[in-house]
């Protein structure tokens, strides 16, 4: 099978990753947006279900663990977490929630992916690893919540940018559709953060089962709970953030709608005035001035004066 870009073959070497050679032993399998093809492919090498390979690209599916025998008889261990990731929803660029998929087979590791993710793709940002699939499953699974807590605080700049130019931004649909994008954005990060979270508890308590029984992996489980409350913790405080930020725009329109209503009363009391002495002169009765040459030019005057006096008045009670 000709393998293309987007299904790599990997090996663990000098505690680094390197790109495998033809005929090499296999240490990790990366398929990103994977074809058709190349599920066949890897299902049959692995003797592995289809099924478990495409739920990597379902957006809708849950973070979760599994134990699975394979056609061999052998043990797989699959562990589907929900990776923050750029997307489009509706005319918005969002972030939201995309499925990683990490398959422990004997003694290679597979990961499944529909977009490209920063610390996979290129592999060389994995740093070193010590020459086994379970050291690179806990970076892979702490580089989950790194990429959350990034994009998160993508969001709070964001924010912070939308709040410092609030006052430019108040007539402009623009910035309403910045200040929805994060909602959205915020909305889909917490929803993948919690569907994580039982998956992510099973982990730190068969953190020995799962990944050999070490007293370095034992600090990578201290760590891993560190960037999970990290996490936690940011996502709450920017909900609350957009909540305010939410509020002020709904203030700021409330505040811009009653200034017209404000403007509109007192133009049509202004307006009342002389419609009022107009009206009066055009009655089928006899009215002062109606013979007199310059009677047009003094009832003009006459309400001039009547308006400007309203309007004096009206702003000597700080009406206007």
């Amino acid at each position: 099978m000709e393998v293309n870009m987007i299904l790599k073959n990997y090996i663990f070497k000098n505690k680094k990753i390197l790109v495998a050679q033809e005929k090499e032993r296999i240490d990790w399998v990366s398929l990103i947006k994977p074809t058709e093809e190349e599920i066949k492919y890897i299902t049959s090498k692995y003797f592995l279900p289809r099924d478990i390979i495409r739920e990597s690209s379902n957006l809708n599916t849950a973070s979760h663990i599994n134990y699975i025998t394979n056609l061999k008889q052998q043990q797989i261990t699959e562990i589907l977490l929900l990776c923050a990731g750029e997307g489009t929803f509706g005319k918005n660029n969002v972030t939201t929630g995309y499925p990683l998929l990490i398959l422990l087979v004997d003694s290679t590791i597979i990961t499944v992916t529909d977009i490209i993710l920063p610390f996979i793709a290129p592999p060389k940002k994995l740093g070193e690893v010590n020459n086994n699939k379970e050291e690179l499953a806990i970076h892979l699974i702490s580089s989950v919540y790194e990429e959350f807590k990034k994009q998160l605080l993508k969001i709070e700049s964001e924010i912070i940018e939308i709040e410092r130019n609030i006052h430019k931004l108040q007539t402009n649909s623009a910035g309403l559709d910045r200040l929805a994008a994060c909602q959205k954005s915020i909305v889909f990060l917490e929803s993948a953060l919690e569907s994580n979270e039982k998956t992510f508890q099973y982990i730190l308590e068969h953190c020995e089962k799962l990944f050999l029984n070490n007293a370095k992996y034992k600090d990578k489980q201290y760590q891993l709970r560190i960037q999970r409350l990290q996490t936690l913790k940011l996502a709450k405080t920017l909900t609350t953030l957009i909540s305010q930020l939410s509020d002020m725009f709904s203030n700021i329109i409330s505040y811009q709608l009653n200034i017209i209503m404000k403007i509109l009363t007192e133009l049509s009391i202004i307006i009342t005035i002389p419609t009022i002495i107009v009206g009066l002169w055009g009655v089928n009765t006899k009215v002062p001035f109606q013979s007199s040459m310059p009677g047009f030019f003094i009832v003009s005057i006459i309400t001039v004066i009547a308006t400007l006096t309203c309007y004096i008045v009206l702003k000597h009670i700080k009406y206007l």
